[in-house]
């Protein structure tokens, strides 16, 4: 499907704007590669304990002269773009989300709570391989109720925030 743009530039929604209706929200009971047309700008529902979910490989080109006045609405850049899950049922042995390549790492970070306790862990990516979010819905989180963002902000660079919920041990869910 084409993508378009106002011919008025960037449209304002001064009084806020929402989505709602059953094209808001994506579930997930398999394995998916998530696109941009597909998953960004929707609330994306885990509802499958064991799945491995990939995101797309970071493209920070820049669009040529050539593409015309204004920017292309066909562009294959794709930073800026986020994903946003939630976890409807708790992971089983393992739920990942990962970089399409082990290239495109991680920064940013999780809350982690221990589910009915007030123990509370920030656990961060190292930057330099962690590439994939492991979930086991015990030590490194997944619990249902479980929300992470991920976001495309610059060449191999996701943003990760989020609260992740385990019953276990709190261990980093950052892998790669």
């Amino acid at each position: 499907m084409a993508r378009s743009r106002s011919s008025f530039g960037l449209i304002r929604a001064l009084g806020g704007y929402y989505m709602q209706g059953p094209d808001s929200i994506v579930a997930l009971t398999a394995d998916t590669v998530i696109t941009p047309d597909k998953h960004a700008g929707k609330l994306i529902l885990i509802n499958n304990s064991t799945l491995t979910i990939t995101l797309p490989t970071i493209n920070n080109d820049m669009e040529p002269i050539t593409s015309g006045p204004g920017e292309n609405p066909n562009t294959l850049n794709n930073t800026g773009i986020a994903y946003d899950f939630l976890f409807l049922t708790s992971s089983g042995t393992s739920t990942t989300i990962q970089s399409n390549s082990s290239s495109d790492l991680m920064i940013g970070g999780l809350l982690s709570v221990k589910n009915g306790l007030t123990n509370v862990h920030f656990h961060q990516p190292n930057g330099s391989s962690n590439y994939q979010i492991v979930m086991n819905g015990t030590t490194t989180g997944g619990v249902a109720g479980t929300r992470l963002k991920v976001q495309a902000i610059f060449t191999n660079r996701y943003y990760v925030e989020g609260t992740s919920i385990g019953t276990g041990t709190l261990a980093s869910p950052f892998a790669g």
